[in-house]
């Protein structure tokens, strides 16, 4: 793997205009082809085989204007009452009735229906229903909808967009988030590189892989459903781990200048150590984030899909892009100050006797910045972590132990448009409609009933709807609807509590286990409610399978990349800690609503189920970046001097500059997308912002120096039967061979 990688780099480094140009044409030929034949996203909470999708299918198949998407569009008169401009209404849902995609679009006020007007008729509410997802439609549709209604508001009425009706057009814009996340990347390049050239190349590289694996997404988005927020968190991540490789390499590359090396060297050497960790690494959080299909419910699986092709596009960037542009910049990625060094040592080796002298010389200059990094006020922590070990350890275990115990009161649940902006039409058609008829009726609850060929269907019916009324939890029932066949009916329930509310949950419980476990017709309880209680239990059920899954895979990844079973364990047990302190965090930021208004949430919210589970695979995987890492260089220099309190101090030393760096990009990266009103996206951005910098902080600086020196040698056993059967891949690249003088000048 090491000599492919190697020669990749080179061939990359010698042949950059042709690897740049190949780069440009593909990006640019994937985003012509995403305008012309790209799919749109949507957001299908769909669990095959639960009772909420048994129940919908029915209604597809034999009550199809009770089926479809339902949605729902808002009158308010803020004086009087909205009947006294019925016509006004009756034109507008007669034009909503003929757009695209309208399944049905019925007028209250031309109906017996009562229950979608107000007690003092002031708010109207008005269902609708798609035969495509509401979401999935884009923001030319909401002007067909401002035409269509616009007859009502010409009356004096207030016209909101309720439920799916509230969710058309509302595509995430990333453009500030990137711009800002970008920014401020630039600007800590710059501060650890000093130099424009070397702060810019990890950018570039992010910026084409980024963007061609989004145009690869949207491709696929034709003929897969993928969420409306599957290219926000693919970006989100893409963005942070595409700048973190380039730094990883343009560092490397950089030291290897300053030991002597010739460009196009050095890029294969970057290439076949630096390259190689990337290699594993972001393998690893493919696969990770690919375990989430562990979960059963396409919706989660399709998320992982979307970030796990753009993570694979930015590793292939990584390997090719960013070796191109090093031979393209040449010794330009060294700041002025360190040009000038190299400078100085080029004239004093043209000094030396023969090229004997001149590898001496800089074989002291290696072991000379070694000694350095051994010096270096992070190897000093170190040191002195690994001088008190326990103390150090318990207390680092402490902290995360604390911080993860709003854990142990996590809520699962769903987020409604109470959640939404203010401003927006949904949330104002959620408070009209919480105001004028209950929060339940933001989120109905519907029975589907088959009925018997034969008996008294009316007296069935009717006893149901009596049972359901006393429910506890149930506000109102509303009458029965039955096809024309006479085949199948439908019971709208009316909740007592909001759709976010466990109270919610609990009622679509109990009237499934309760009330219609006795019926002799198949009954089921659907909607969008219903759907995702199913859809919260089926991932928490799965959720114990993914945490083994990931757990099991790096555990194998890093026993073969370092050859140990303690490294693999140790790396399970410190990550499980981060990422319960990340769940913690954010349980007491968004359920608890600690500090939440800082973030644009005004209310304490649920958490969403896939939240945890995406945020596990999300955060294992990257977990790993820095793990391999950092381990790749304690072990490369264990190898060299067998000495594993020494080792540690030197690797820490050699790359916690970088790691740091790297975490802080990350950091910055995810919070900017806090500006997204994606209330799931700021819990993600905010929970994996937090999980990076426990990892660089409290695992890399305290745990992990605490742990590998209790281990100390042992740490890189591995037993005689495991190790003729592992693979030796050497993640290293094996012991680097001294410096060589240029066998031709290069211009400084």
């Amino acid at each position: 793997m090491h000599a492919f990688l190697d020669r990749l780099g080179r061939g990359a480094a010698r042949f950059h205009w042709f690897v740049i140009a190949g780069w440009l044409v593909v990006v640019v030929g994937l985003f012509v082809l995403r305008s012309a034949f790209g799919g749109t996203y949507v957001n299908n909470y769909t669990v095959p085989g639960s009772e909420s999708s048994a129940g919908l299918n029915i209604l597809n198949k034999d009550f199809t204007s009770a089926g479809g998407y339902s949605g729902s569009i808002v009158f308010h008169a803020k004086t009087g009452t909205v009947s006294e401009h019925a016509d006004a209404v009756k034109s507008s849902m007669e034009a909503v009735g003929k757009l695209p995609d309208v399944v049905t679009a019925i007028d209250p006020l031309a109906t017996s229906q009562t229950a979608y007007i107000s007690k003092d008729g002031s708010i109207v509410n008005a269902p609708v229903s798609f035969s495509v997802v509401p979401a999935s439609l884009d923001k030319s549709y909401v002007d067909k909808l401002d035409a269509a209604v616009q007859p009502a508001r010409a009356a004096g009425l207030q016209v909101e967009y309720g439920g799916g009706t509230g969710q058309i057009g509302k595509q995430a814009d990333d453009g500030p988030s990137e711009a800002i996340g970008l920014a401020l990347a630039l600007l800590l390049l710059f501060l650890m590189f000093r130099s424009v050239v070397a702060s810019g190349l990890p950018l570039v590289s992010a910026v084409f892989s980024v963007g061609g694996g989004l145009a690869v997404l949207g491709l696929l988005a034709a003929v897969k459903d993928f969420p409306v927020s599957a290219p926000t968190v693919a970006t989100l991540l893409g963005l942070g781990v595409a700048i973190d490789y380039g730094l990883f390499l343009v560092s490397r590359h950089r030291e290897q200048l300053d030991d002597g090396m010739g460009v196009v060297e050095s890029a294969g050497r970057a290439e076949s150590t630096s390259g190689a960790a990337i290699l594993v690494a972001g393998g690893t959080v493919v696969i990770a984030i690919l375990g989430l299909y562990v979960s059963g419910v396409p919706f989660v699986g399709a998320l992982g899909l979307s970030s796990a092709i753009v993570v694979a596009v930015t590793v292939l960037a990584a390997l090719t892009l960013i070796p191109a542009l090093l031979g393209l910049a040449k010794f330009t990625v060294l700041n002025r100050k360190d040009r000038h060094h190299l400078a100085e040592e080029r004239e004093l080796e043209s000094s030396l006797p023969d090229e004997t002298a001149i590898a001496e010389h800089r074989l002291e200059e290696r072991e000379r910045r070694d000694a350095k990094h051994e010096q270096s006020a992070f190897a000093r922590w170190g040191r002195k972590v690994s001088d008190r070990p326990w103390p150090y350890g318990i207390a680092a275990t402490l902290v995360l132990l604390v911080l993860a115990i709003p854990l142990l009161s996590m809520n699962l649940g769903q987020l409604d448009a109470g959640t939404d902006p203010a401003a927006d039409s949904s949330r104002k058609a959620y408070d009209l409609i919480a105001q004028g008829f209950g929060p339940g009726a933001n989120g109905p609850l519907t029975v589907v009933v088959q009925l018997p060929s034969s008996g008294d269907k009316q007296t069935l019916l009717t006893g149901l709807s009596s049972t359901l009324q006393k429910t506890p939890g149930v506000a109102a029932v509303q009458p029965p609807s039955t096809n024309s066949a006479g085949t199948t009916a439908i019971i709208n329930v009316i909740p007592t509590t909001s759709p976010s509310a466990a109270e919610t949950e609990d009622l679509v419980n109990r009237i499934r286990d309760d009330v219609l476990s006795g019926q002799q017709e198949p009954t089921y309880v659907v909607g969008t409610t219903a759907g995702y209680v199913d859809f919260t239990e089926k991932v928490g059920s799965r959720m114990p399978w993914l945490i083994g899954a990931v757990v099991v895979l790096a555990f194998l990844l890093l026993t073969v990349a370092f050859r140990s079973l303690l490294i693999g364990v140790k790396a399970a047990i410190l990550n499980l800690l981060s990422v319960g302190a990340a769940y913690g965090v954010i349980v007491a930021v968004f359920q608890w609503g600690w500090g939440s208004s800082l973030v644009g949430i005004d209310e304490k919210v649920p958490i969403p189920s896939f939240v945890p589970m995406l945020m596990f695979a999300i955060v294992f995987g990257l977990s790993m970046d820095y793990e391999v890492f950092l381990l790749s260089r304690v072990h490369e220099a264990w190898i060299a001097t067998k000495d594993s309190h020494r080792a540690v101090a030197i690797g820490i030393g050699a790359t916690a500059r970088v790691i740091t760096t790297a975490a802080a990009i990350m950091i910055v990266v995810f919070l900017s997308f806090v500006l997204d009103d994606d209330p799931t996206v700021k819990m993600l951005a905010v929970g994996m912002a937090v999980a990076v910098l426990i990892d660089a902080s409290v695992v890399r600086m305290i745990l992990v120096p605490s742990v590998m020196t209790l281990l100390g040698d042992r740490a890189w056993w591995l037993p005689r039967w495991l190790d003729r059967i592992v693979p030796d891949i050497q993640l290293e690249g094996g012991p680097q061979p001294p410096p060589q003088p240029a066998r031709e000048v290069e211009h400084v």
